[in-house]
C-alpha cells in the first residue's frame, strides 16, 4: 500500500519508497516512549490519592474481588471483566499502593503510543507518524489518563493494534492478520465496549487495503467476515474465562446503563452532559495544522484511497462523539488520534515548503506556529504535572490515619470517593462500590434504595464530603454514628459501638 505521504510529495513529483521497520524508525519511536516516561516520571503514582476521576471505581471493584466477591452478581459493574481481572490478579502480588494499577495503564499507554507510531507510519511516513505521536502524547489529559487506573487507555491500546494488524497485512498473509486483529480486537471489547465504536475504522482500513493491493470485492467481504468471526469467538472466550460465571451477563448491564430509557432526574441527565465543541479552539495547537491536513488529503482524495483514512476516521469520531450523550472528558483521546494524523499531515506538508529563500514566507509561518505551539504545550503539560504533585497524598492525609485505627473492627466503608476503599484497605459494601449517574438514570440504583442498603449492611465506617448536599441516610447517621475527624472536604464518621473511648 503506496503511504500517503508519496501522494502528498506527488506535487513535486518525488516519489518516497514504503516505509519499513527499520533501525531509524526503532530509534525514533524509542526516544518517543522514553520522552513519555520522562513525562510520567514527575508524576507521584505511587502517592496520589487520584489522578483520574473514576479510578476509584476501578480499584473499588478490584478490592470487593480479592474479598471473593463477583462481578454482576455481588457487584454492580456495566463493563466487561478482563481489565478487573488483570487489576485484580495483580493486587493478589501488591495491594500496598495504587502504584501496580497505574503501572498497569501505563503499559497499555506504552503500547498504544506504538500502535499509534505503526499504524501512521505504515499509512504516512516516518515523519508523519513522528509528528502524529508528539502531539498525541502532548495532547490534553493524555499524560494524565495514560496514567490512571482507568478503562479508556487499555481498551484502547488493543483497539489500535488490532488497526496496526490490519493495515500491515499483505496480500500473502492477509488472512492471517485479520485473524489476529480480531483476536486484539475482543480483548479490547472485553475490557471496555467503546471499542465497539471503532469497528467502522476497522473495516474502512481493510477496504483501503483492499483498494491498494487490487483485491477483488470477495476477498473483502471475506476478511471482514474472518475479522469478525475472530473477535466473536475471542471474545466469548475471554468472557468464558475471566467473567467469573456471569456469562455475558455484563451485555444485559451495559446496555440499560448506556442505552435505557432515562426514568430519574434526581441527579440530572445524560443530556446535561455534552461534547464541548469549544474544546477544538481551545486544543488550537491541534485544530489548525488539522485543518491543513484535511485540506490536503481531500485535495488528493481521488489519487488513492488511503487518503480517506484520516478524514474519515476524523469525522467520524466527531459524528459519535458530539452526539452521544453524556460526553465525558475521557472520550476526548477518541478524537485526538485522527486529528494528531491529520495535524501531522499538515505540518509535514508544510515542512516540505520550507525553502530559502524561496520559502521563507512559508519558514516563517512554521516557525511561528513551533514558538507559539510549544509554549502553549510545555505550559498545558507542567499544569497537568502541578495538578497531580499538589493534589492530596496518602501520607499526608490524617482521615487515612483515622481510619487506620479501626480497620481490625471494620468490615464494611462506605465513602462517596470509592479510592479510599483501596487506600484503606476495607471493601465498600458490593452493592454501593460503583455509584454513577447511570445507574440513578436507569432507576436502577434510587435514593431510597441507596438508604435501605447502608441500614443492612451497616457499614462502620462513613467517609463522606464536607458539603451541603442533602443525604437520603442522614438521620442513620445521627442515630447510629459518631463523627470523629472533619476538615474541609471530608467528614469521617464511626459506628457508635466501636468508637474509642479518646474520640469522646
Amino acid at each position: 500500500m503506496p503511504p500517503l505521504a508519496t501522494l502528498i510529495k506527488s506535487e513535486s513529483n518525488q516519489k518516497t519508497p514504503n516505509p519499513t521497520l527499520n533501525l531509524k524508525s526503532g530509534a525514533v519511536l524509542a526516544a518517543l516512549l522514553i520522552a513519555f516516561l520522562a513525562l510520567q516520571i514527575n508524576l507521584p503514582l505511587r502517592s496520589a490519592i487520584l489522578i483520574g476521576a473514576d479510578e476509584g471505581f476501578e480499584v473499588a471493584k478490584a478490592t470487593l474481588c480479592l474479598k471473593g466477591y463477583k462481578l454482576y452478581t455481588d457487584i454492580w459493574n456495566d463493563q466487561p471483566p478482563l481489565h478487573t481481572f488483570l487489576l485484580t490478579e495483580a493486587l493478589r502480588h501488591d495491594s500496598s499502593s495504587m502504584l501496580l494499577p497505574r503501572l498497569i495503564t501505563a503499559g497499555f499507554t506504552l503500547l498504544l503510543i506504538t500502535a499509534i507510531f505503526f499504524l501512521f507510519l505504515r499509512l504516512s511516513n516516518l515523519r508523519i507518524a513522528a509528528i502524529a505521536t508528539i502531539l498525541l502524547i502532548a495532547s490534553p489529559g493524555f499524560l494524565l489518563l495514560g496514567s490512571s487506573c482507568m478503562l479508556e487507555i487499555p481498551a484502547l491500546a488493543p483497539t489500535i493494534c488490532a488497526l496496526c494488524a490490519l493495515v500491515f497485512g499483505s496480500r500473502s498473509r492477509q488472512m492471517f492478520t485479520t485473524l489476529v486483529a480480531g483476536m486484539a480486537f475482543a480483548i479490547a471489547l472485553e475490557i471496555k465496549l467503546i471499542s465497539l465504536v471503532m469497528l467502522p475504522v476497522a473495516v474502512l482500513l481493510i477496504w483501503i487495503c483492499c483498494r491498494e493491493e487490487i483485491l477483488s470485492g470477495q476477498y473483502f467481504a471475506r476478511s471482514v467476515l474472518i475479522f469478525a468471526i475472530s473477535s466473536a469467538a475471542t471474545t466469548i472466550l475471554i468472557d468464558l474465562a475471566v467473567s467469573q460465571g456471569a456469562y455475558l451477563a455484563h451485555f444485559h448491564e451495559s446496555w440499560v446503563s448506556h442505552f435505557g430509557r432515562t426514568k430519574s432526574f434526581d441527579y440530572g441527565a445524560p443530556d446535561d452532559h455534552q461534547f464541548s465543541w469549544i474544546a477544538l479552539l481551545k486544543n488550537w495547537d491541534l485544530s489548525l495544522p488539522a485543518l491543513g491536513g484535511i485540506a490536503i488529503c481531500a485535495r488528493n482524495l481521488t489519487r488513492a484511497p488511503s487518503m480517506a483514512a484520516p478524514i474519515s476516521w476524523l469525522a467520524y469520531c466527531l459524528l459519535i462523539f458530539g452526539l452521544h450523550r453524556p460526553w465525558w472528558n475521557y472520550y476526548y483521546v477518541h478524537t485526538t488520534i485522527p486529528l494528531c494524523w491529520c495535524a501531522a499531515i499538515g505540518i509535514d506538508s508544510l515542512w516540505k515548503k520550507v525553502t530559502w529563500p524561496e520559502g521563507r514566507l512559508w519558514c516563517a509561518l512554521l516557525a511561528l506556529y513551533g514558538l507559539c505551539a510549544g509554549a502553549w504545550i510545555q505550559e498545558r503539560l507542567v499544569g497537568e504535572i502541578q495538578s497531580v504533585q499538589n493534589s492530596p497524598q496518602t501520607y499526608a492525609s490524617l482521615f487515612l490515619k483515622q481510619i487506620e485505627l479501626y480497620k481490625s473492627q471494620a468490615r464494611w466503608l462506605y465513602t462517596e470517593e470509592p479510592v479510599y476503599s483501596f487506600h484503606s484497605g476495607i471493601p465498600m459494601p458490593p452493592d454501593l462500590a460503583v455509584l454513577v449517574l447511570k445507574r440513578y438514570w436507569s432507576g436502577e440504583m434510587t435514593n431510597a434504595r441507596l438508604a435501605e442498603d447502608l441500614k443492612s449492611f451497616k457499614p462502620e465506617l462513613m467517609l463522606l464530603r464536607n458539603d451541603s448536599n442533602p443525604r437520603p441516610f442522614r438521620d442513620f447517621i445521627n442515630a447510629d454514628y459518631q463523627l470523629i475527624y472533619m476538615d474541609s472536604g471530608n467528614l469521617l464518621y464511626v459506628l457508635k459501638s466501636i468508637v474509642r473511648p479518646e474520640v469522646h
